[in-house]
């Protein structure tokens, strides 16, 4: 029987922390460590039965999302992500890498997932496969063999999550951000599928590959890598993150804010004060809640 623990706590946890690793150093890792799971987040499984990081299992992102109340895209259900977890053999003192193909946001929304349970050690390859294939480091076809593990105790850090109750009242607070990480022209309603287009009234936008530039390797293949720090820090700071306010990230559905959240609280390390609505606005559209324009 999986044996956990759930507490509910208002500050964030001090020995979780989601860390980029180049792919030089997961090379060194992949040698070296022996409870170390890597998992490939990219989207067609035919790109993994090509070629992929020795060791990496494959699974799709989506299996990560489940729909909340007929409400669609929200973060899987904390037991079934920790079975998810399990099946791929991974325990809370396992070494957890992420990529996908170019470093986008999709490694950075199941790194903070994890961090929502507070794992240890969590990693995400820096600008992705196409990064590591720009270096030159060996790939498979192989599968990996995996034994299922049992998980152990975890905590649920309800201080990086937002769900709709919490917006609803973070809308009259003075000292909290409301950041959209969309494109500006979702931002401003001008596209979209969802029933009301917009923004969340008083949200500010910043797309989230402002904060990083693109490359391509020597294959034509493109992938991203963070800006210097100097580089992006003064417009969050400018927006008073990191001097007492607090800032509630969404986008479309959760997943391009899960990469603004690693940038101000672990690459930045502006603020703990970081909470991601993974309803976004996939859900505050369905509701008479202000917005813009």
């Amino acid at each position: 029987m999986r044996v956990f623990a759930i507490l509910l706590i208002a500050v964030a946890f001090t020995f979780a922390k989601i860390k980029l690793v180049s792919p030089e150093e997961l090379y060194s890792m992949l040698k070296k460590e022996r409870n170390i799971v890597v998992l490939d987040l990219r989207k067609s499984i035919k790109e993994y039965w090509k070629e992929h990081i020795p060791g990496a299992q494959w699974i799709h992102f989506e299996a990560f999302r489940f729909p909340n109340r007929g409400t669609p895209a929200f973060f899987i259900p904390v037991d079934l992500f920790v079975e998810k977890l399990e099946r791929m053999g991974i325990d809370k003192n396992t070494k957890v890498v992420l990529y996908d193909a170019e470093g986008t946001f999709i490694p950075f929304y199941i790194a903070w997932g994890l961090d929502y349970i507070g794992h240890p050690e969590v990693y995400v390859l820096h600008g992705g496969f196409n990064h590591w294939k720009d270096k030159d480091l060996p790939t498979t076809k192989d599968y990996q063999r995996v034994n299922p593990k049992v998980y152990g105790l975890y905590e649920i850090n309800e201080s990086i999550r937002a769900d709709l109750d919490y917006v609803k009242r973070a809308l009259k607070r003075k000292d909290v951000v409301f950041l959209d990480a969309r494109t500006p022209e979702l931002y401003e309603g001008k596209a979209g599928f969802w029933k009301r287009l917009g923004h969340i009234k008083g949200a500010v936008n910043r797309f989230w590959k402002m904060d990083f530039e693109e490359r391509v390797n020597k294959y034509g293949k493109k992938y991203y890598l963070l800006k210097p720090k100097e580089d992006i820090s003064l417009f969050y700071e400018s927006l008073g993150i990191g001097k007492g306010k607090e800032v509630i990230l969404y986008c479309g559905q959760g997943l391009m804010s899960a990469a603004t959240y690693y940038v101000i609280k672990y690459y930045l390390g502006l603020t703990d004060k970081v909470r991601l609505y993974d309803g976004s606005w996939n859900e505050y559209s369905q509701t008479n809640l202000p917005k813009e324009p």
